[in-house]
């Protein structure tokens, strides 16, 4: 068995605007080489970066949000709609339908009916398949912002404020 002990970094960020306290770990394995762990309420994120140039705290604070979420959880900024949101936008369907005189008043009336009682995709396939075709409907979904994607976000630029403001105190 080999053993190994290495210098990690660990901050706290606390006091913050409608977010838990954040714990973050910093490791340089070498120069351009790195991994940071981020915890927050329970939840983790971690990413090992092996070509970044400089450390990871000071690559970690030039990337971008969507860069950073797509390495440390794989998160979308959308997600296909559901409840309420899939019905409003397949009752939006069902009226441009019969504004196109696609359907008769009385199908609209008894799709709007079928909306009301839709909950999940897969159990209304007929339903969904009608409104948002029948081959790739799938992809026809509305989607909505990601709410888990929001908050990750959050997280991050709390991150990169707490290691800009640390950077700054040591160059002063």
């Amino acid at each position: 068995m080999k053993v190994e002990q290495s210098k990690v970094t660990k901050i706290k960020l606390t006091d913050l605007e409608r977010l838990d306290p954040i714990t973050v770990f910093l490791e340089d394995f070498e120069l351009g080489k790195g991994k940071i762990t981020i915890e927050c309420y329970g939840k983790s994120w971690s990413s090992y970066w092996p070509g970044m140039g400089g450390t990871i705290a000071e690559f970690f604070i030039r990337c971008d949000e969507d860069y950073l979420i797509s390495n440390l959880s794989g998160e979308r900024s959308t997600k296909v709609a559901e409840g309420e949101d899939l019905q409003a936008d397949a009752k939006q369907r069902v009226i441009k339908m019969r504004r196109n005189k696609e359907i008769s008043s009385r199908e609209a009336k008894e799709l709007f009916e079928d909306i009301e009682r839709l909950d999940m995709y897969q159990e209304n396939y007929g339903l969904i398949s009608q409104l948002y075709g029948d081959d790739d409907w799938i992809y026809n979904l509305p989607e909505v912002p990601n709410p888990d994607y929001q908050y990750l976000c959050r997280i991050i630029k709390s991150v990169q404020a707490g290691l800009k403001e640390i950077r700054t105190a040591k160059a002063a």
